[in-house]
């Protein structure tokens, strides 16, 4: 007993280092897996209009250079690993009543050449701790609609324009989207029209980062 308090002790003053979640440089982290540096440069999500044709929209982080390294090493370094962290940084609102929950699908050649849709893992994740189930099958990408990230706000439209394909399955259900990232929300608002063409209910977004926060704007 009184080794086992000794180490307790010893690990609390003295922590092993660990890869940071964000800059991936090893460093003692604290409980959310962040360096010193990086916890201090995080931002929490406050609010944000949510995009149109959905119910409810929140999220986890402001997207800045901390959040979005998280963001980049998953989606484009093969970091998995982050998408439980990402998606433990996730709070759904109690009062969203919740009957469905899917990603914001990729295109199918993509996620092909990529091994995995970064969205979907944090689904997952997110459903597993939850303890509800994933439907992705309710929404396909119909269309490579390619990066958006050098696009302006009117080019994001048009380019998910009639991209998605919603299934009827969808119909009478409260369904939650999740996505890694929201910059004008031009995606979750074409889900979410998909969504209730179909006849869901009332279509929630949480989104890990978010660009910007509504008292920014």
């Amino acid at each position: 007993m009184i080794k086992e308090l000794k180490k307790a002790i010893l690990d609390a003053l003295f922590p092993e280092k660990a890869a940071c979640f964000s800059c991936g440089r090893e460093a003692v982290t604290d409980g959310d897996g962040f360096c010193a540096d990086c916890r201090s440069g995080l931002e929490v999500f406050n609010a944000a209009e949510p995009p149109k044709f959905v119910d409810g929209y929140t999220a986890a982080y402001v997207y800045n250079d901390v959040s979005s390294r998280m963001i980049k090493r998953l989606k484009y370094n093969n970091a998995r690993y982050l998408a439980k962290p990402l998606a433990d940084a996730l709070t759904i609102p109690d009062h969203w009543k919740i009957d469905a929950v899917l990603p914001v699908p990729l295109y199918y050649r993509r996620e092909m050449k990529r091994g995995y849709n970064q969205s979907e893992l944090i689904t997952e994740a997110l459903c597993e701790r939850i303890g509800a189930e994933l439907n992705a099958g309710l929404l396909v990408r119909t269309r490579n609609t390619g990066q958006q990230t050098r696009l302006t706000e009117a080019g994001r439209k048009r380019n998910v324009k009639d991209a998605f394909a919603a299934d009827e399955g969808a119909k009478g259900l409260s369904i939650l989207l999740v996505d890694d990232v929201r910059t004008t929300g031009a995606t979750l608002s074409e889900c979410a029209k998909e969504l209730k063409k179909y006849g869901a209910d009332r279509v929630y977004a949480i989104t890990v980062c978010c660009a910007f926060e509504q008292n920014n704007r």
